[in-house]
C-alpha cells in the first residue's frame, strides 16, 4: 500500500512511497515477479560498493561512536554504574536487568543500549563525515527481546537514523516513541517543554516494535503539513497505533519536520486498526541468557534480526528496508519509498532505542557501512560546515570540511587536500588506510567580491600516493549562496581641531558606505545635533572590494548649554532605500569635550622703593586665558589706580597679556595708615613707623556669548616709611611729656 507526501517542510522535496516496479527490482537485485504484484522480496547482498565502516561492537572499545546515556559495550570490562543521561565515550555496562549478555565478554560483546530495566534511554553516534553522493547501503544486527512486563507490552524500538553530515552529532533527538530520532511534547502536555529531535536529521528508520513511532501523538511531526501526518494522528492510542512496524520519517531540525513517510502497514487511512504487513516479528522470543558468552550467543541467535538499509544516488534516491527475521525465509525487502531529496553531500548516523513503563533489551552488531556504488580509489567531498554564522556579509567565516575516503586497497601517503580559493586545508593524518575517511578543515573569510557576486565558488581536490603513484580524487566543487541583501554603515569624524568652546561651528564629515549587496537610492544621513547635512552621491553601486561610498558634510555650532555640561554628543545613522525598503545603518555616536571661558590675574609692583609720599608706583598685571573660549575686551579695574592699559585685548584659551598701570602715594594714604593702625612697627629709626598701603584689582573680559567674565581678585602692597612730627618737651618732677 502507498501513501503520497509531495514536498517536505524543510525545503527539500519527499517523492511518494511506492511499490518496486520490476526493472528497479532487478536492478537492485531482488525478485522482480513478487516486488511488482506488492509481495515481499528477498533482497540479494549488494556488490561494488566500497566500504566506508565495519564495526562489530564485539570488543571492549568503539572508539569512533560516542554513547549516550544507558549505552554501553558488554565486550568490556563490567562498570559499577553507568555514566547518565549524558554523552560519553563508550565503556563497559553495569550487571543489568532482565536477560542481558554477559559483561567483560570481549570479542563476543555487544553494544547494548538499554537493558529491560525501566526508563532506560540510549543512543550511539557516528560523528564523522561519510560520503552521501554514491548511495548508502547499511547492514546491522538487531535484537529487540527479554521484556520484564510480561505480555502487557513491549518496549518502545530501535531506530536507525541519518543526519546531513555538515552539522555536528552530538546528541540524539527524543526518546520514547520517537525512538531518539524525532522531537516530542511530553505527554502532550501544553505546559511541557519541548523536545528537539536529532539535528538536521535526515531519515529516520524506526524498527517500532511498541508502535508509537507510527503515530503522530507528543507532536511528532510538528510543523508537517497535512498530507505527511501519520494515518494514526495526533491522538493517544491504547495499545500503541503501530505495533511491530518499520516506519520511515523524514528531514527534520529542532521541533519542527520529522514528518511521517510511510510503513509498513496495509491501512494509511485515518481509520483504524493499522496493522503491520511485516513477514515476522522484530521483537525476538529470548527469555534466558547464559552467563558463558559462547552460550549466550547461541541464546541470543533466535532473537537476532538482521537489517538491511539501503540508499540509491541522487538525483532520484530510493530507500530500502529488508529484514532477515532469522527464520529461514532470509532477507525479505519489506519497504521501499522514495527517500527524501535533496540529498546531503554527507551523512553521519546513529542508533537509539529506550524503555519506559514497558521493557526490552536492546542490542546492537555487526555495523557494515558501504557505498551503494564504488568510489573513485580517492574520493573527496566538501562541505560547509553547518549552521553558518547568520547572514554572511564581507569578513564573515566560513568554516569548510574535506571528506576524503581511501576506497583502494592500499595505504595513500602524503594526503593532501588543495583548495585554491580557500587556502591552506588541515587534514589530522597524512596516510588513510584502505576503506578509512579522514575529515581536513579550513576556514574562509568572505570578502566583499564574494558578496557582489552572490556566492562562494570554489573546487578542491586531494592529492597522495600509493606505492609511490600519485593519486588524486576527482574535483568536489562547491556553492555557498550568499543573500544579497542591502546594508549600509556610516562613519563620522569632526573636521574642525580642538580645543572646542561656546560659539565655536565645528564641521562634521561622515562616510556612507554600501555594505550590502544591491543598489541604494535616496542615500542621507541623519544627526541630532547637526542640520542641512549634504552627501556628494544620493546613490550608492553594490559593494565591490572596498564598498561604494560617498561623503557628507554638515556643521553645529556649540551652544552655551553645551558649555555648561561640558560637552556635546550627538548621534548619527545612514538611510538608503532598497527594492523600495528603507535601509538604516547603525547608530555612530561622537562626544566632543567643551571648555568654559575662565580668566585669571596676577599683579606685581615693578616700582623700585623706598616708598614715600609723592613717589609714584608702577604695577604690572598679567591676565591669562584659562578657558577653552576665546575672550574679547580684557580689562583690569583697580581701586587705587585710575587707568589701567593692556598690551592685547583680545585672548585665545591660554594666551596671556600683561597690563600696566601707576599710582601716586599721597598724604592721605599716611593718614589713613595711621587712624587704621596698619604700621609696621620700628623702621630703623626712634619712632619712625611703616604704613602699608593695598590696592586690590580684576580682571573682566567678555565671553562668546556676550557674558561677561571675571577673574579672582589679587592684591598688591607697598610699604612706606614715616618718620614721626617733631614736638615740644619739658621736665616736670623728673619726667620728660610730650608737648602738643
Amino acid at each position: 500500500m502507498t501513501r503520497r507526501h509531495p514536498s517536505s517542510p524543510l525545503g527539500g522535496s519527499v517523492r511518494a512511497p511506492r511499490l518496486v516496479a520490476a526493472a528497479l527490482a532487478l536492478a537492485l537485485g531482488v525478485a522482480g515477479p513478487l516486488a511488482s504484484t506488492g509481495q515481499l522480496a528477498h533482497a540479494q547482498p549488494r556488490q561494488g560498493g566500497s566500504t566506508l565502516l565495519d564495526e562489530t561492537f564485539t570488543r571492549a572499545t568503539a572508539p569512533d561512536f560516542t554513547g549516550v546515556g544507558s549505552a554501553c559495550l558488554t565486550g568490556a570490562p563490567q562498570a559499577d554504574a553507568l555514566p547518565g543521561p549524558g554523552s560519553h565515550p563508550l565503556g563497559g555496562c553495569t550487571v543489568g536487568v532482565g536477560p542481558v549478555p554477559p559483561n567483560d565478554a570481549a570479542p563476543r560483546g555487544y553494544l547494548r543500549l538499554t537493558d529491560s530495566a525501566n526508563d532506560q534511554s540510549g543512543a550511539v553516534l557516528y560523528n564523522h563525515a561519510l560520503p552521501a553522493g554514491d548511495g548508502l547501503d547499511v547492514t546491522f544486527d538487531q535484537w529487540q527481546y527479554g521484556t520484564t512486563t510480561g505480555a502487557i507490552a513491549p518496549a518502545d524500538g530501535i531506530s536507525f537514523f541519518l543526519v546531513d553530515g555538515d552539522a555536528e552529532l552530538t546528541h540524539p533527538g527524543a526518546f520514547g516513541g520517537s525512538l531518539g530520532y524525532a522531537q516530542k511534547l511530553p505527554d502532550d502536555d501544553p505546559t511541557a517543554e519541548f523536545l528537539p529531535g536529532v539535528d538536521r536529521g535526515y531519515l529516520g528508520v524506526g524498527l517500532d516494535v511498541l508502535g508509537n513511532y507510527f503515530g503522530d501523538w507528543e507532536h511528532r511531526g510538528n510543523g508537517c503539513p497535512p498530507d505527511q501526518r501519520s494515518p494514526a494522528g495526533t491522538a493517544f492510542h491504547v495499545p500503541a497505533p503501530g505495533p511491530n512496524m518499520v516506519t520511515l520519517r523524514g528531514p527534520g531540525d529542532g521541533i519542527e519536520g520529522y514528518c511521517f513517510l510511510t510503513a509498513t502497514t496495509s491501512n494509511f487511512s485515518t481509520t483504524g486498526p493499522w496493522p503491520s504487513t511485516l513477514p515476522g516479528e522484530l521483537q525476538g522470543p529470548t527469555t534466558e541468557v547464559s552467563s558463558d558468552p559462547v552460550q549466550a550467543e547461541q541464546d541470543l541467535e533466535p532473537s537476532r534480526r538482521r537489517v538491511h538499509v539501503v540508499i540509491t544516488p541522487a538525483p532520484d534516491p530510493q530507500v530500502t528496508v529488508s529484514i532477515d527475521f532469522n527464520d529461514g525465509n532470509g532477507s525479505q525487502q519489506v519497504l521501499q519509498a522514495d527517500a527524501p531529496s535533496p540529498v546531503p553531500a554527507t551523512y553521519k548516523f546513529g542508533f537509539a532505542a529506550s524503555t519506559g513503563l514497558f521493557t526490552d533489551t536492546h542490542l546492537i552488531r555487526n555495523v557494515a557501512v558501504r557505498t551503494e556504488r564504488p568510489l573513485p580509489r580517492l574520493h573527496l567531498v566538501k562541505q560547509v560546515v553547518q549552521p553558518l554564522p547568520g547572514d554572511l556579509t564581507a569578513g564573515s567565516q566560513v568554516p569548510y570540511e574535506f571528506v576524503v575516503t581511501n576506497s583502494g586497497g592500499t595505504d595513500i601517503d602524503d594526503l593532501v587536500v588543495d583548495d585554491p580559493k580557500v587556502g591552506p586545508v588541515s587534514c589530522p593524518v597524512t596516510r588513510l588506510a584502505p576503506g578509512e575517511t579522514v575529515t581536513c578543515t579550513a576556514t574562509y573569510t568572505v570578502t566583499a567580491a564574494d558578496v557582489t557576486n552572490g556566492s562562494i565558488d570554489n573546487t578542491a581536490m586531494a592529492t597522495g600516493t600509493s606505492g609511490g603513484d600519485p593519486v588524486a580524487s576527482p574535483p568536489s566543487s562547491e556553492t555557498v549562496p550568499i543573500e544579497r541583501s542591502p546594508g549600509i554603515s556610516v562613519e563620522k569624524r569632526v573636521e574642525t581641531p580642538g580645543p572646542y568652546a561656546v560659539g565655536q561651528t565645528v564641521t562634521y564629515v561622515y562616510t556612507v558606505r554600501n555594505t550590502g549587496g544591491v543598489e541604494l537610492t535616496g542615500v542621507a544621513v541623519h544627526d541630532d545635533h547637526v542640520t542641512d547635512i549634504t552627501c556628494e552621491s544620493t546613490t550608492l553601486a553594490p559593494a565591490e572590494e572596498a564598498g561604494d561610498s560617498t561623503t557628507c558634510t554638515g556643521t553645529y555650532t556649540i551652544t552655551a548649554a553645551d558649555g555648561t555640561a561640558g560637552s556635546v554628543t550627538n548621534t548619527a545613522t545612514a538611510t538608503g532605500t532598497a527594492d523600495g525598503e528603507t535601509v538604516t545603518s547603525p547608530e555612530t555616536y561622537q562626544t566632543l569635550p567643551v571648555g568654559q571661558p575662565h580668566l585669571t590675574l596676577h599683579k606685581q609692583v615693578v616700582s623700585q622703593g623706598p616708598f614715600r609720599v609723592g613717589t609714584e608706583v608702577r604695577y604690572a598685571y598679567t591676565v591669562t586665558n584659562t578657558g577653552s573660549t576665546q575672550l574679547h575686551d580684557v580689562h583690569v579695574a583697580d581701586n587705587r589706580v585710575a587707568s589701567v592699559i593692556c598690551d592685547a585685548t583680545t585672548l585665545a584659551p591660554g594666551a596671556s597679556t600683561t597690563c600696566h598701570g601707576t599710582y601716586r602715594i599721597t598724604r592721605a594714604d599716611i593718614d589713613l595708615c595711621r587712624q587704621s593702625g596698619t604700621r609696621g612697627g620700628d623702621g630703623g629709626g626712634k619712632g619712625t613707623v611703616k604704613c602699608r598701603i593695598t590696592n586690590v584689582a580684576q580682571a573682566g573680559a567678555t565671553g562668546p556669548q556676550g557674558e561677561e567674565i571675571a577673574s579672582d581678585t589679587a592684591s598688591a602692597t607697598v610699604t612706606v616709611t614715616v618718620k614721626p612730627k617733631k614736638c615740644r618737651c619739658h621736665k616736670h618732677e623728673g619726667k620728660q611729656h610730650s608737648g602738643g
